[in-house]
């Protein structure tokens, strides 16, 4: 009996089938069943009923599955002692955002205490990273709060930024509602999640705006506002250092090569009380490397309360 057949029977359960399993953990079908038939064969019974379409789970093999959850569970403890050093390898997707804000120093603080630790990083929206976590491509994605996550999947938020409406200094408007509605207006992709939050805040607010531009690139819409093209409502970035904040309705007075806060910009508060856009790190559940990515989402609470 190995952890990988553990995994795998877990994995079936979670996903409700052989073929969802192994999407989720990146192997084919055959390969899931031959692990399964290798459970059986030590096992010397049948552990799903293949009479049924898609096989269902005996009694044992759900009984197998919770005691298997808590074996999994206790060798990802025996690899997360606080003060051992950890070593090996994680995949890891993060959105722009969150990979040129918190992401660096957060690597800085976990690289410091576990030097042996190789890490790739994979950028992209939200959406695309989830799902290649789900299917066993990236270990662990850093990426802004989903409206829903499949079975096996887990959400841990570490972070939050306010919405914020973006204009020249020179935009028609003098507050949110005229700013949006007098200018045209350059939109933040809706198919992605910030899409749709900022659509769902617009649309509470009763704001109606004329979309001239619509892109998924965060720094491309803060140069599009720069040079005249629109306004916007973009998240507003988590400062790298305590130096480097944006306050609420003043002149940006930073350095003009610094794309995200251009000097001809002006940043409002979107409403009162507005959306916060929340980041977190999504993982599968049930990982062998649970105690890597438990390290990384530390360092990432870290950053965050050490930049409030």
């Amino acid at each position: 009996m190995e952890l990988r057949q553990l995994k795998t029977l877990v994995n079936i359960l979670d996903h409700g089938g052989f073929a969802a399993a192994g999407e989720s953990m990146g192997l084919t079908q055959s390969a899931v069943s031959l692990q399964i038939k290798a459970l059986e064969e030590e096992f010397g019974e049948d552990l799903f009923d293949r009479s049924k379409r898609p096989p269902q789970p005996t009694t044992k093999a759900i009984t197998l599955a919770n005691k298997s959850r808590e074996i999994l569970r206790m060798c990802n403890e025996l690899g997360n002692s606080s003060e051992q050093q950890l070593s090996g390898s994680l995949q890891l997707g993060a959105v722009p955002t969150v990979q040129r804000t918190l992401l660096p120093r957060a690597l800085k603080h976990l690289r410091d205490i576990h030097p042996d630790l190789f890490i790739s990083i994979t950028t992209g929206l939200s959406d695309d990273l989830a799902r290649s976590v789900y299917r066993g491509i990236l270990d662990v994605a850093l990426v802004s709060e989903p409206t829903k996550l499949p079975t096996g999947m887990s959400w841990h938020p570490f972070a939050s930024e306010s919405l914020v409406v973006i204009s020249q200094k020179k935009s028609k408007g003098e507050d949110v509602v005229e700013v949006l509605q007098s200018n045209p207006y350059i939109r933040f992709m809706r198919s992605t999640w910030v899409g749709e939050l900022i659509n769902t805040e617009l649309k509470d607010l009763g704001i109606k705006v004329k979309t001239v531009v619509e892109t998924e690139n965060i720094d491309s819409i803060w140069e599009m506002v720069s040079c005249g093209i629109g306004v916007a409502v973009v998240p507003r970035h988590l400062p790298n250092t305590k130096t480097d904040q944006i306050s609420t309705q003043h002149d940006v007075n930073q350095n003009p090569h610094d794309r995200r806060k251009p000097r001809n910009i002006r940043i409002m508060e979107l409403g009162k009380n507005p959306k916060k856009l929340i980041s977190g790190l999504v993982e599968r559940t049930a990982d062998p490397k649970a105690h890597l990515v438990a390290a990384l989402y530390e360092s990432l609470q870290n950053r965050f309360t050490d930049n409030k």
